[in-house]
């Protein structure tokens, strides 16, 4: 539907904007103040309406129109001030492309999964961690540091993961690394240099984890994934010398590894003196219970803990973790012989996990982002039978299954896209054909006072699908 309005405001001039609410009303809005921009009918300096007063000319919510100022804000055609107002920024119109927005441009309306949000990050924290280290580090941290990491945040992890994740570790056996698929490159080599050769591999499971497994030269082989977690018995068959495995919380399809499998698991490790890699990387986000405890704390000489700083704090801080039975210990020991995370950030987060700065941060988050989860489900349990949610009271995402026959998985991604959502389909996960189709929906990406408005858009997006 199409339709025009003028716009009123002391300080700019009548302008009439075309407007297509045919995508929605937030998207029309935005598209229709980035296109009067490019085209110079908005020039630099041009003070809008406020967020109140354009929603009442626009019979609109004003949280629509929030949504919209603050997606332009964030692509730099508008520029906001407390108390200055929104003006156009000093930008160049250019002529449209066809598709003008550079690949790693977040969506309007972000919904992929595996990031927390950053506006919840403490920031203040993170800074008086960082001044102390400055402030008190000895001087001989300003050096190259310890391959394996520095000492005091293997200790710090040690404790915290006993702690939160019933992790056995002492410093010994923690080794820091700059990222957890990072941490893979090395883990993979060091398995071939223990003579593993063949790695069951859950399906689906997260795609990045693959390549610096099968470059280690590790032959993957899939195990399917069911309502209890990985099968065992197909794992046996499967005759692997090791295994990754998400037992918390699988990805993607969210599932929780029964008490059954997990003990069925290390008895195969140990039957047949198999290798467990265990992917932790969002254990701290149980909502319906305690964290669950790690697969590690059953078996610590035959299982690897994987555990990453990316979803309890952020993945700016570029920090992962891996547990390390001693067997393995000299073979990882050989492929990584610097240290890839600066000393510095190190120090700052053992500084916050000792002071128990940490756990306070995820005893904030986790309520918020559980109330985001329960309000995802509701929205998607009223869209129609062809959209089933599933997955435990955990974690930062949901898997939707489709009804192929009323809609595919990529015909609802490529609509999604057109809409500026961003969704992630179940199809990359896959590593044989896939058994099941649909979409993983990410509820922690979008700043925590634009949620509401994100998920008002995205219920839009689903009802227009159904028209």
């Amino acid at each position: 539907m199409q339709s025009t309005i003028d716009v009123y405001f002391r300080p700019m001039r009548d302008l009439l904007l075309g407007f297509d609410e045919s995508d929605g009303r937030r998207v029309g809005l935005e598209r229709a103040i980035r296109d009067a921009i490019r085209a110079g009918r908005l020039p630099a300096g041009t003070a809008l309406p406020s967020t109140r007063a354009l929603a009442a000319d626009l019979d609109m919510a004003r949280a629509t129109v929030v949504g919209a100022y603050e997606q332009l804000v964030v692509e730099g055609y508008l520029s906001s001030k407390r108390g200055s107002g929104t003006v156009v920024a000093d930008v160049v119109a250019q002529p449209q492309a066809e598709d003008p927005r550079p690949h790693h441009v977040r969506p309007a309306i972000d919904l992929f999964p595996g990031q927390p949000d950053g506006s919840l990050f403490p920031r203040s924290m993170w800074l008086r961690a960082v001044r102390r280290v400055g402030r008190e580090a000895p001087d001989d941290v300003f050096s190259y540091g310890d391959p394996r990491g520095e000492a005091a945040l293997r200790n710090a992890l040690a404790e915290y993961l006993g702690r939160s994740r019933s992790v056995a570790a002492d410093e010994h056996g923690v080794r820091i690394f700059s990222g957890a698929v990072n941490s893979f490159i090395p883990l993979g080599r060091a398995l071939v240099d223990a003579g593993v050769q063949r790695v069951g591999i859950e399906d689906p499971c997260f795609p990045l984890v693959r390549m610096p497994l099968v470059a280690a030269g590790l032959e993957l082989v899939p195990v399917p994934v069911d309502d209890e977690g990985l099968s065992v018995d197909a794992l046996q068959a499967a005759a692997v010398d090791a295994v990754l495995v998400a037992p918390a919380h699988q990805y993607p399809l969210g599932v929780t590894m029964s008490a059954a499998r997990r003990t069925d698991l290390v008895t195969w490790a140990r039957d047949y003196d198999g290798w467990i890699i265990e992917d932790d990387y969002d254990g701290e986000f149980r909502y319906d219970r305690q964290p669950i405890g790690s697969l590690q704390g059953l078996a610590p000489e035959r299982v690897v803990y994987v555990g990453t700083a990316s979803k309890m704090l952020s993945p700016a801080l570029r920090t992962s973790w891996l547990v390390v039975p001693r067997a393995l210990q000299p073979h990882l020991d050989r492929f990584s012989p610097a240290a890839e995370v600066p000393t510095l950030g190190q120090l700052a987060l053992a500084d916050v996990l000792q002071r128990g700065d940490v756990d306070r941060h995820l005893r904030h988050v986790r309520p918020l982002y559980e109330r985001r989860q329960v309000e995802l489900l509701d929205v998607l349990a009223s869209a129609s039978p062809w959209l089933t949610a599933t997955g435990s009271a955990a974690g930062l995402h949901l898997t939707c299954y489709l009804d192929r026959e009323f809609l595919t998985e990529s015909d609802m991604c490529r609509r999604a896209a057109e809409h500026e959502i961003g969704l992630l389909g179940l199809g990359p996960h896959w590593i044989g054909p896939a058994r099941s189709h649909g979409i993983v929906v990410g509820y922690s990406r979008s700043p925590q006072h634009r949620f509401a408005a994100d998920l008002a858009s995205f219920a839009e997006f689903l009802d227009s699908l159904e028209r």
